[in-house]
């Protein structure tokens, strides 16, 4: 049977990060930010990976033409994504506009993940799209069924109706001297 400090000592846990830093890096940067997370123990650091320059990067929409590095890193000593992105900023004198530091569990960080391993099909050179047809209820088709529709509505209603027990006014009180006058100018 394993001792209590064994169980513990095997069951090490690691809270992973995703480093974005935006621009060129500096000299030695990676060295840098590896340097300064040593406050939180280091298990793991990935070298870097760069995307292409993009005219508005994913993760910093308020920068133009830029390339993104991320470093994928594992910490022995939990902290949040917020203070380890103000710590890293500082450390290694990046502009905190120019850094940006995500947990794993990250909604950021969930939608980006590839889920389906399956081929993408395009659904628009597909021959049959599935579903029913709705060719009888676009252009002229549906045009000659309102006009249908209204016919039999128009049939069914007749001249009088809604006027059955409207009141029948008297005329005596209008005399043609009425409205005789101009407005402007009178």
């Amino acid at each position: 049977m394993k001792s209590f400090i064994e169980i513990l000592t095997e069951s090490k846990k690691v809270y992973p990060f995703k480093i974005g830093v935006a621009g060129v890096l500096p000299e030695n940067c990676k060295e840098a930010i590896e340097r300064c997370l040593q406050k939180y123990g280091v298990a793991s650091m990935s070298n870097g990976k760069k995307t292409p320059i993009q005219e508005r990067p994913l993760d910093f929409p308020q920068l133009q033409n830029m390339e993104v590095t991320y470093f994928e890193v594992d910490l022995s000593y939990p902290t949040t994504s917020q203070v380890l992105q103000e710590y890293v900023g500082k450390c290694c004198n990046i502009s905190q506009s120019h850094i940006i530091v995500r947990g794993a569990n990250e909604n950021q960080e969930m939608y980006q993940e590839e889920t389906d391993d399956s081929e993408y099909e395009v659904a628009l050179t597909k021959e049959d799209m599935g579903g029913e047809s709705a060719q009888g209820d676009v252009g002229t088709n549906r045009v000659m069924d309102l006009l249908k529709e209204l016919e039999v509505a128009r049939k069914e209603r007749s001249a009088t109706d809604g006027l059955e027990n409207a009141p029948v006014g008297e005329s005596q009180d209008v005399t043609s001297t009425e409205n005789t006058k101009s407005v402007v100018g009178g």
